[in-house]
């Protein structure tokens, strides 16, 4: 074990506290050099540190100190957060402690990831061969011939001979009697990142007869891809380039409109999806890099003689591996992709750190710590990311969507198109039929409360509502959040719904693009000052209310307001009020502008047409009221609410 002077004088106390364990790296730069010099404990640390940063900006800050601190934990790094994507600022190192250094050396040879093939046919086969009380979900819908036949994919690729690739009309083959219906339903999809452009051999045209692309002619994402296939005796595959008639080819979107709100069914009757997790396009494959960012542990001296033998102990990481390795990578912050990890009932993730498996009966979280697991789910909503659309609770599409804003696009029109398919999923019966731009009608008034992280220009967000009006989220280009549904389940709305006009952009894709939506309804309604930038935050204490312990305001802007005005009035609409029952209140509200006719006059009228341009809600400190059903609880709601908002009435808008 070779050590660094500073790495020499640091002891692990067994139990964790109490230890001589305080090492402080001054930058980047000084750590790396240690490395490379041979200190064992810096090249652990450093790999450590390039590995979780491995999803993102992999290299460590230059400039911030990095920093050591106690047995068990964390990593910080000048209190900086090191990883996006609502990582924290910190993760924990784990020890195992063992009695024989010698036998731990040779325990860590097993360690580093096994054959990624290998790998992918014993999970694959563990939930093929699984209980059905456990992985019953994980297998595509039992439908009659018919409906089965409608639902294949209309190309899939032949990776039967050899070297030799067929893209083959599924249609065509059937009714031939070149295969069955059943054959042809075993097929796997690829899920992987284009890069700067389509590949060479993406398919141009339409099909007069089966295509033939020879093997070593095409990416090595889709040769690593056909491997797999093959491995884990799957005969068909479908990869978009090879099955989908590329409008970049020529222009035609004639097939990409027909294909694409199919590619649902494409995902949900896969047998599995093969995930390129760690490739960034397709010509880098994947293979070669599963396992190339493992850190085999790191042995330690430990303090205490027990029973007259010197104990010794493994530094190794204990991480939220599903989520650096798969939530937050390159791949699945590409917003095509959201659609393709949500619909599909079994995932193949190749990643840098080895293959991780999610299906139907997989629980990703099962084996973090509380810490770790409230980072899971803030970010992807109590493990959705692992189970299919159709399982969904609206709580889960208020997560998801906070995760799928982030997301990137090369063409900004494509978040609500790549959003429809899992639209088209989701259950009626939990969310209703009624869908506008991301917006769930029966849900409006929870649907509504978003807030941006960000305020826009006014040009971007015209840009953005050309294809959603601003009563959405997607009329904003960057993230957002749904900070209410933080709070509890319990939750009344104050606004009514009378009615909803939206042309769709594409009249067969009712999930899509909107090219004008309306929303009319009633609400109460009310005028208030607020500053143009910044955030507004305001406290309001009163003694008439025992019940509550505090009272606060807080404003988030949709849109850059004019800088030259300092504080201005704005029309607030009440929308709900929600019940976190026993610790708060939340009146939710956004804030909306009336609309100006191009010769600059109101062009609402008296039907008072407004664009919401941000969000504004007061949270109330219960301080140990009543549950949600007391009557005791009722009265004093209703007295708040009036004292809070006086001038408040119900009136009828129209938001565009």
């Amino acid at each position: 074990m070779p050590r660094c002077y500073e790495c020499s004088k640091v002891v692990f106390s067994r139990y964790g506290y109490d230890s001589n364990l305080s090492r402080t790296w001054s930058s980047g730069p000084e750590l790396i050099r240690s490395a490379d010099s041979g200190c064992d404990l810096c090249s652990f640390i450093r790999k450590d540190l390039e590995k979780v940063s491995a999803a993102n900006v992999r290299r460590i800050n230059d400039q911030a100190p990095i920093v050591l601190r106690e047995c068990n934990g964390p990593i910080t790094i000048s209190g900086r957060i090191f990883i996006d994507l609502k990582i924290p600022e910190f993760h924990y190192l784990d020890i195992l402690y063992i009695k024989d250094v010698e036998w731990a050396e040779e325990t860590w040879a097993l360690d580093p990831p096994r054959d990624p093939i290998l790998r992918a046919c014993e999970l694959l086969e563990a939930c093929v061969l699984g209980g059905e009380d456990k992985h019953h979900l994980c297998k595509p819908c039992e439908v009659d011939a018919a409906v089965q036949a409608t639902s294949l994919p209309r190309r899939l690729l032949d990776l039967s001979h050899g070297d030799i690739i067929l893209t083959l009309d599924t249609q065509e083959w059937i009714s031939g009697n070149r295969a069955t219906i059943e054959e042809l339903s075993r097929y796997c999809t690829l899920s992987y990142r284009w890069g700067q452009g389509p590949p060479a051999c993406m398919l141009r045209t339409q099909l007069t007869t089966d295509r033939i692309t020879f093997l070593v002619s095409m990416p090595q994402t889709f040769q690593d891809a056909i491997i797999v296939a093959r491995s884990l005796e799957i005969r068909f595959l479908w990869i978009d380039a090879l099955c989908i008639v590329q409008p970049s080819a020529h222009g035609d979107y004639t097939d990409w409109n027909a294909e694409g709100p199919r590619m649902w069914l494409v995902y949900e009757n896969a047998i599995c999806t093969i995930s390129a997790t760690c490739s960034n396009n397709p010509n880098e494959g994947f293979l070669e890099k599963v396992g190339t960012d493992y850190n085999p542990p790191c042995g330690m001296s430990a303090e205490g003689i027990v029973n007259e033998i010197e104990e010794h102990m493994l530094l190794h990481s204990n991480l939220p591996t599903i989520y650096n390795s798969v939530v937050a990578s390159s791949l699945n912050r590409r917003g095509w992709v959201a659609q393709e990890r949500l619909l599909s009932r079994r995932i193949l993730h190749f990643t840098e750190e080895g293959v991780f498996w999610e299906c139907q009966a997989t629980d990703t979280t099962e084996d973090l710590s509380d810490d770790e697991l409230a980072v899971e789910e803030s970010a992807i909503g109590q493990n959705i990311g692992s189970h299919h659309a159709s399982l969904m609770i609206f709580g889960d599409w208020l997560a998801f969507i906070e995760l799928y804003s982030l997301s990137e696009f090369t063409l900004q029109t494509d978040r609500l198109t790549a959003l429809s398919s899992i639209a088209r999923c989701v259950a009626t019966e939990r969310f209703g039929h009624r869908y506008y731009a991301g917006i769930w009608e029966s849900h409006l008034s929870r649907c509504l409360s978003w807030r941006s992280s960000a305020p826009c220009s006014a040009r971007t967000r015209e840009k953005c509502l050309t294809i959603a009006p601003s009563w959405s989220w997607a009329s904003v280009p960057g993230g957002i959040e749904y900070r209410t549904r933080r709070f509890g389940a319990h939750s009344e709305a104050l606004a009514e719904i009378i009615d909803v006009q939206a042309v769709l952009a594409e009249a067969s894709n009712q999930y899509g693009n909107l090219t004008k939506a309306s929303l009319r309804l009633r609400a109460p309604i009310f005028c208030l000052s607020l500053p143009t930038t910044g955030e507004f935050y305001a406290e309001f204490d009163d003694p008439c209310f025992s019940t509550f312990d505090a009272t606060s305001a807080k404003l988030a802007w949709d849109e850059v307001q004019d800088p030259h005005i300092a504080v201005k009035v704005y029309t607030i609409v009440l929308v709900g009020i929600i019940d976190d029952y026993p610790e708060s209140i939340v009146y939710d509200a956004i804030v909306v502008s009336r609309l100006l006719s191009t010769d600059g006059e109101d062009g609402g009228g008296s039907r008072g047409v407004y664009r919401r341009i941000g969000h504004l809600y007061y949270w109330l400190d219960v301080g140990g009221g009543g549950a949600p059903d007391d009557p005791d609880r009722h009265p004093e709601l209703r007295l708040l609410y009036d004292r809070l908002f006086p001038d408040a009435a119900l009136q009828t808008i129209v938001i565009e």
